[in-house]
């Protein structure tokens, strides 16, 4: 299992990212996950860095690192210009980027104020979303492909192209993930873990992806404990095919406690 890790930029500095990263780079980490949020609040602050911002930042600053984004909000921005912005961290990271996007949430949740401040629209149906979700899909592709059209030639586009990751919190969105992009990721305690993982692992046998190896993230609250590869949990996701573990610092983290995790 590849032990990943996520800082929080709503209750730390950009200096403390950066130092909190390369330590995890030192320690043998496999990727630096960054938020996808505008306000602080959601992530327990008062302000925040902007995700493809700040992944380019910690591309700079790196070497080996993988870096993701966990996860992007489809509806934070046009698919286009999250194309340009994941075209960009591929480039200034040398091929390390791994998108992880997110289908959304509905109106009137704790998660929508930051898109009415912004005025971004959000759709009120699961359906709806899915399908937003779905299309922003197609655009990566369009965006993205080697035989995209002339018009497009200038501008950015990824080499190699990044895997994409889904976070998910339902089985329709879990069957979507595994049919088109490289896995998921989901909250590990989730307690519909199994029937997610099941329904992806259908669905992936039934498409064109079914010979290629799907990722399968879980990720987790901070906690030494985890560090132990013989813990109850860890044994749990190993049973159930998980191949990642993304250990998630919301308070400020502690860089020895970091270095320390992967001995």
């Amino acid at each position: 299992m590849i032990i990943d890790i996520q800082l929080n930029p709503a209750v730390e500095p950009w200096e403390a990212i950066r130092d909190g990263v390369l330590v995890a780079e030192a320690a043998g980490f496999g990727t630096a996950w960054a938020f996808d949020h505008f306000d602080g609040a959601m992530l327990r602050g008062t302000t925040t860095l902007e995700c493809f911002t700040l992944l380019g930042a910690m591309a700079a600053v790196t070497s080996r690192i993988g870096l993701g984004s966990l996860v992007a909000n489809v509806a934070n921005r046009h698919p286009g210009v999250m194309a340009m912005s994941a075209a960009s961290v591929q480039a200034i990271s040398g091929g390390r980027l791994v998108l992880g996007l997110g289908a959304g949430a509905a109106p009137n949740t704790r998660w929508s104020g930051e898109h009415r401040l912004l005025g971004l629209p959000l759709e009120g149906r699961l359906a709806d979303r899915h399908a937003r979700f779905g299309a922003a899909l197609d655009e990566l592709d369009r965006w993205w492909s080697d035989d995209r059209a002339a018009e497009m030639a200038n501008y950015p586009r990824p080499d190699p192209r990044p895997s994409v990751i889904v976070g998910i919190n339902s089985e329709p969105l879990a069957e979507l993930a595994a049919r088109r992009t490289n896995g998921l990721n989901v909250r590990g305690d989730h307690e519909r873990l199994e029937p997610f993982l099941a329904a992806a692992r259908r669905a992936r046998q039934g498409s064109d992806r079914a010979d290629q190896e799907m990722v399968v993230s879980v990720w987790a609250e901070w906690d030494d404990a985890l560090a132990d590869p013989e813990h109850a949990t860890r044994l749990r996701w190993e049973r159930l095919g998980v191949t990642h573990l993304v250990m998630v610092c919301r308070a400020p983290h502690d860089p020895a406690a970091i270095a320390r995790f992967l001995r």
